[in-house]
């Protein structure tokens, strides 16, 4: 695939009010597009109304429209499931408060055709974005390393969309820290002498050792939306910077424990909102906050992982350790 392919068949649309701030920003998502990296609509929203949308949906490497859809309608469909998204991802912002991990940055949406993300820029500005993944045959669990390349590449979308009104990165994903969620150094020496994790239920040992205080610090499985077993490291000492006098390390298990509980609906929920521009159950959700994030992974309809970094700079890391251990328990059940 090479730039011009792609330009060929580039569309642009903007709202009705097209105003001179949208020209970089634009700029910056055309780039995307053509770069090649799978990524096929994106489109911007300021308070959940459309600012601009671009797409290569005429490229080969777009998904095909669904039957009897046509170009037309196939954008005007993607518009509206992007403001839908963006409309969910602000009610969970609300919803993720009590957390006291700030505000949601990036949320992640992996289903079998691809990867759908939407990160915040700045106060109530979004970006939206659909990508295809490799095609990687039929597997029990998502990986996402299928889709590492597009949520890479939103990620440094999102923080360029930023520096136009001087502000930093949020270092979204982790990945300006940690590189497929692969260990550095800081993770090594932070993993040093073996802390006791606590444990309810019968967790198998994988769960336990998946556990780093430069990584992930909570994981739970849950059936039926009701906990099976959880372990977790929050009271390492190299973790107490975390918490304070209101937020202690029981408060957050207890509020993990809630927010655990409604991750399935809240995939359901992600998927019905998807489901007119992407076929398929949502199979990986990634909730990234200012500080941290937390990971849901679908083992079968029923039954889920539930995994937590607090460590902004080791969330690629932790999603990969999640990974490990739905990987192992999906072998177990074959």
């Amino acid at each position: 695939m090479t730039e011009p392919e792609l330009l060929d068949v580039l569309v642009e649309e903007s709202a009705e009010q097209d105003v001179p701030s949208f020209l970089k920003k634009r700029n910056l998502c055309r780039d995307l597009l053509l770069r090649g990296c799978g990524v096929y609509h994106v489109a911007y929203y300021t308070t959940g109304v459309l600012d601009f949308a671009l797409d290569v949906f005429a490229h080969p490497s777009a998904p095909p429209a669904p039957d009897g859809v046509d170009l037309p309608e196939r954008r005007e469909l993607h518009r509206r499931v992007g403001a839908q998204l963006v409309y969910r991802v602000s009610e969970l912002n609300r919803r993720l408060r009590e957390l006291q991990c700030g505000s949601l940055i990036r949320t992640v949406a992996q289903t079998r055709a691809g990867l759908v993300f939407c990160n915040a820029v700045v106060s109530n500005e979004h970006v939206v974005g659909f990508g295809a993944a490799p095609d990687g045959g039929p597997a029990a669990v998502a990986d996402p390393a299928r889709v590492s390349e597009i949520d890479r590449a939103a990620a440094g979308l999102a923080t360029d969309l930023r520096r136009l009104v001087r502000q930093r990165s949020q270092n979204p994903g982790g990945w300006l820290t940690t590189v497929d969620g692969e260990q550095g150094p800081d993770a090594e020496r932070l993993a040093g002498d073996p802390f006791p994790p606590r444990v309810t239920g019968r967790p198998p040992a994988e769960a336990a050792t998946a556990l780093r205080p430069a990584g992930l610090h909570y994981l739970s499985r849950h059936r039926m939306a009701e906990p099976a077993w959880s372990v977790d490291i929050l009271a390492h000492p190299e973790l107490a910077p975390f918490f304070n006098r209101g937020i202690t390390v029981a408060d957050r298990g207890a509020r993990y424990q809630r927010l655990a509980g409604d991750l399935a609906l809240l995939a359901l929920q992600v998927a019905r909102d998807l489901r007119r521009a992407v076929g398929g159950d949502v199979s990986r959700l990634v909730l990234d906050m200012e500080m941290g994030a937390v990971f849901y992974y679908r083992l079968s309809p029923d039954d889920y992982l539930f995994g937590v970094t607090l460590d902004q700079d080791s969330v690629a890391r932790a999603d990969r350790a999640v990974w490990t251990v739905a990987r192992h328990l999906a072998d177990e059940s074959v």
